[in-house]
């Protein structure tokens, strides 16, 4: 029989690199933070094991922007103590919804960062659907996990 866990519910931080005028500047919001699971193997904790609840990112870009978007790897933010994190990786994929000439994105689950250009010239607003997995052969004591996720956007 495995061990139960409790998960922690957040899987997304947020992180905006402001350019110098407010009207150049992204706004990044964090409407859903999005609920990590355990396979029943529990070998892997992520937003799409045994159901899909991944964190929602709204950004909205200023007016003549063509901003870059960066998607950092997840960091284990909190685990329980006896947690062996030894052979651990730790993963991010997300997409972003189509919006007028901005052909959205898509991006499979990988262990780097990950940059975009928008190539916008107009004020708009982007969503962001984003994943976190932790695949870990040693499995999951029993405890809150919580995965941390950096989303910036730069001129």
């Amino acid at each position: 029989m495995r061990p139960v866990s409790r998960l922690g519910a957040s899987v997304v931080a947020l992180a905006a690199m402001l350019a110098p005028l407010p009207g150049l500047a992204c706004s990044i919001s964090l409407p859903a933070s999005g609920t990590l699971r355990n396979s029943m193997s529990n070998t892997v904790l992520g937003s799409q094991v045994n159901g899909n609840t991944p964190a929602t990112v709204t950004m909205v870009l200023p007016l003549l922007s063509g901003v870059t978007i960066t998607v950092d790897p997840p960091t284990l933010a909190v685990s329980p103590g006896g947690y062996n994190a030894t052979l651990e990786t730790r993963e991010v994929a997300y997409s972003v919804a189509n919006v007028g000439i901005f052909p959205g994105r898509n991006q499979a689950y990988t262990t780097g960062s990950t940059s975009f250009s928008t190539g916008l010239l107009g004020a708009v607003a982007l969503s962001m659907t984003v994943h976190n997995r932790v695949n870990n052969p040693n499995g999951f004591a029993p405890g809150t996990y919580t995965t941390r996720t950096i989303v910036t956007c730069h001129p």
